[in-house]
Order: C-alpha cells, then structure tokens, then sequence
C-alpha cells in the first residue's frame, strides 16, 4: 500500500494552521500579554524557527489570527441563519445570533487582540486594515441575509450593523466583571424593538 506523501504546499499550510489554532487557543486561555511565542509553538507542536519561517514577528502571526477569526465568525454566523426555517421573525434571529457571536469562545480571542492594540502600535497599525475588512464583511453579510431591511435604511443599514455590533461588543466587555442578565435580555428587546421600528416599510 503507497502512502502518498504531502506536497511542500501542503504540509505549509498545515504549519500554518496549526499555528493559527495554537495562537488563537493561547489568546482565549491566557489573554495577549501570556501568548508568548514559545507557549504558542508547544501548543501547535511546530518548533520557533518554523514559526518565524512563516511570519516575520509575533505581531505578524496575531494580525493572521486575527484574520482568520473574523472569517471564521462570519462563516459560522451565515451557517447559522442560513439553519433558521423561514418565516420565522429573521431579524429577532439576526440580533440573537449577533450577541451569541459577541460571546463565543471565538471571540474571545479577537477581544484580547483588540485590547492589547491600543497599547502595541505595531500591532494596531496590522490590525486595522484586518477590522475594516472584518466589518466590512459583516455589512455585506447583513445585507444578504436582511436585504428586506437593507433596501428600506439604505446606506443607513452599514451604520446600524456596527452600532448592533458595537452594543453586543461593550455588554460582552462589561460582561467580564458583572453580569446581570435581565438587563442584557431588557438590552435586546429594547435594540431589537428600536431596529424593527427603523426598517418598518413607511
């Protein structure tokens, strides 16, 4: 029996991902300040010198990271909505999946990521053009899924899309020293009822 054997392509991208998996596990786990390179290369199993073959610095391999959350987020969100029988309320399901986005494990790695850019300038300057992009996407996505919605706001859609976004992003933030649930359930209903009224046909 031949075994057949990975091409240098192959076994590269391989690297990679495991670095990137490695990276973002590490982020979630112990925050920015503790991903070290080291802690990160005896997760992935793949030696430093492998590491910095591939990406230049360790800010280099978070703005990928980063990079490669923001795309996981999105395709795991389509799939998500893309599952909810239609007919049902779409938007109450979109603001929903929005804030169990905001929460997921996942995210927590861009959080850290996000965090740690407002005092590391190189870091920050790489991940810029990332979120523009990330948010971007986002819009895009929403106007696919919503486009009820979109048509009727307009160019007044992107803006509501981030300010959402921005809500669920500061309750997950405030989240992390006090939680109060009702007061995150009275949040939705209040954003949610505030948004159905801005895309209500005139």
């Amino acid at each position: 029996m031949m075994i057949q054997r990975r091409t240098q392509a192959e076994r590269r991208e391989g690297t990679i991902r495991k670095l990137l998996d490695a990276a973002t596990e590490t982020l979630i786990d112990v925050g920015y300040a503790e991903a070290s390179v080291q802690r990160i290369c005896a997760r992935a199993e793949v030696s430093q010198g492998a590491l910095f073959r591939h990406f230049p610095t360790r800010e280099a391999l978070m703005v990928a990271v980063g990079e490669d959350i923001g795309a996981q987020l999105l395709e795991r969100y389509r799939e998500r909505f893309e599952d909810i029988p239609r007919g049902d309320d779409d938007l109450v399901h979109a603001m929903r999946l929005v804030r169990d986005t905001c929460r997921s494990r996942l995210n927590q790695a861009w959080y850290e990521l996000s965090m740690a850019a407002r005092t590391h300038e190189h870091l920050r300057n790489g991940l810029r053009p990332v979120g523009r992009r990330y948010h971007d996407d986002i819009a895009t996505l929403a106007r696919k899924l919503l486009p009820d919605a979109a048509a009727r706001l307009g160019p007044t859609f992107d803006v509501l899309v981030g300010t959402i976004i921005a809500v669920f992003d500061g309750e997950v933030v405030h989240r992390f020293v006090l939680e109060s649930p009702e007061e995150d359930d009275a949040r939705l209903e209040i954003l949610t009822g505030a948004v159905r009224m801005l895309a209500r046909p005139t």
